[in-house]
């Protein structure tokens, strides 16, 4: 695996200055982070399910929203995915995919218990990080052990530790590049060497081109394909 450590030491050797003098380590891990993070948003744009994490929670009789104390990730960047059983004791494998749904779509209280017509339980969120909330409705009339499954892309934080692993698809071909920008930021920052400066950036802007080139083609079994539309049912048909 690729640390912290090794963006770091290779980001002074392109800067040609193994311990501090023109850059303090303040500054090589600041650019290191932004760089790191220009990564990881070209992997989110092209499949941010490599950040995909599933997690559960417990429902709460008379309970409607949940928050990170009652086990609700706080690190969402996106929900993708909840699945509810307001009932797992009886019915172990009773779930069902809850639909979204705006708080200012709900005509009736948010804390009605009744769902009406609906076949589907709603949720709805606000909040972001550790203050998250997720609500459901109808309201739980009942306790449910992991009542609650959800699939949710991920936070990625900046590298804190050195030996903190660096979290992007083929790291140890492609993390080189995200030194190869903080070095050449670095050294336009300090005005210094524009033209290794220029180099460095391009040939790091290349690599996570090629990175997120070969993400796309993660699936390789047919001829190259959309992926996310593959077992679409498409009527060509329609209309003749």
């Amino acid at each position: 695996m690729v640390t912290f450590n090794d963006l770091i030491a290779k980001t002074r050797m392109y800067l040609d200055e193994v311990a501090a003098k023109s850059w303090t380590d303040t500054e090589v891990k600041r650019e290191v982070n932004f760089a790191y993070q220009e990564f990881v948003s070209a992997v989110v744009n092209t499949f941010e399910d490599f950040y995909l994490v599933p997690s559960t929670f417990n429902i709460i009789n008379g309970q409607q929203e949940y928050g990170v104390s009652d086990g609700v990730p706080s690190n969402i960047y996106k929900i993708r995915r909840i699945e509810v059983n307001f009932d797992t004791a009886s019915s172990p494998t009773g779930y069902g995919k809850a639909m979204p749904v705006n708080i200012t779509q709900i005509r009736d209280s948010l804390g009605t218990s009744n769902m009406g017509g609906m076949t589907r339980a709603l949720y709805y969120t606000y909040g972001f990080d550790s203050s998250i909330k997720l609500g459901f409705i109808p309201v739980p009339k009942k306790d449910s052990a992991n009542g609650v499954r959800l699939w949710t892309v991920q936070a990625v934080i900046n590298l804190v530790l050195v030996t903190d692993n660096v979290n992007i698809p083929y790291a140890d071909r492609f993390a080189t590049g995200i030194s190869l920008i903080a070095a050449g930021t670095l050294l336009r920052k300090g005005q210094q060497e524009e033209v290794a400066a220029v180099r460095y950036i391009a040939d790091g802007q290349s690599m996570k081109a090629q990175m997120t080139e070969e993400l796309e083609d993660r699936v390789a079994d047919e001829s190259k394909v959309i992926l996310d539309s593959v077992g679409m049912d498409t009527d060509f048909g329609y209309g003749l």
